[in-house]
């Protein structure tokens, strides 16, 4: 039998997550999703408020540009989100939760690189510019087609226009010279995938303060959007152990051992087994 979900995570965030999934590439479900992931910890929030406020940005830089012309409109959105609004990423406080929740970015103009990304792509989106996420390790862009050819903007250097050599060279500078490199990195990050990397943040974030409650949620939210990752049943069942909850734990983890009989770690599974139902 599949354990009832969610245990640990809101019930609205749940939801609004689960009701993406049809339609997962579709803007509005990427701004949904966030909002959705956001709703774990912030309660009362409003998708539609959350999608006024980027139309509102959206329609304030569309009114300074006459016409379709892609750089008065890229110069004009950089103007209004990092000069005017002072977008900028945080980096007094960089692990706060906070940083990954869409809602709470717009609310206090700081945040993480993916998140600061996600405020300018819907925005960029609505004012007629084509963009997409890129979602290099370490480090989150935005790729924008200005005049027919690309360019990246770091949200969280203020807007810094960067090359790709750039932002290989930046990738040196966190993880370095050996760092694998290949154009590859700079393919538009999906809808799945960029939901999928606020997630992760947040697992990191959780995990290291031991907010383990937390981490079963995110890992809630995860499963919705990889179904088909057994090793998410493995990695709930051991958190959720970790919180007490031997019932839903055990049924986890006797799950995932159930389609992966073969993992290198079934012997300390089934030991944790025997004492949750002990």
């Amino acid at each position: 039998m599949t354990p009832h979900l969610p245990l640990c995570c809101a019930s609205r965030s749940f939801r609004l997550l689960s009701k993406q999934l049809p339609h997962i590439n579709s803007p509005d479900a990427l701004l949904n999703g966030a909002v959705a992931i956001s709703m774990h910890q912030m309660e009362d929030l409003d998708c539609a408020q959350v999608d006024a406020t980027i139309q509102e940005y959206a329609d304030a830089v569309r009114s300074r540009v006459r016409g379709e012309q892609p750089q008065a409109l890229l110069a004009h959105l950089h103007e209004y989100l990092f000069e005017e609004l002072n977008f900028q990423g945080n980096t007094e406080d960089y692990y706060a939760p906070s940083n990954s929740y869409l809602p709470a970015v717009i609310q206090s103009k700081k945040g993480l690189p993916i998140t600061l990304s996600l405020v300018y792509k819907l925005v960029a989106e609505r004012v007629g510019l084509r963009s997409w996420g890129v979602g290099l390790p370490g480090h989150f862009l935005v790729g924008v087609e200005c005049g027919g050819s690309p360019v990246l903007v770091d949200a969280f250097a203020g807007g810094r226009i960067l090359t790709a050599e750039e932002a290989h060279e930046r990738m040196m500078e966190m993880f370095g010279p050996e760092v694998e490199w290949s154009e590859e990195l700079l393919r538009p990050a999906s809808n799945r995938h960029w939901l999928t990397r606020i997630l992760q943040n947040l697992l990191n974030v959780f995990g290291a303060t031991g907010h383990y409650s937390d981490v079963a949620a995110v890992l809630e939210l995860e499963m919705l959007l990889w179904p088909e990752q057994n090793h998410l049943q493995r990695d709930l069942g051991l958190v959720l152990a970790r919180c007490g909850l031997s019932q839903p734990a055990s049924a986890w983890l006797d799950r995932y051992l159930k389609s992966n009989p073969d993992d290198p770690q079934k012997k300390q599974i089934r030991e944790l087994l025997q004492v949750l139902t002990a």
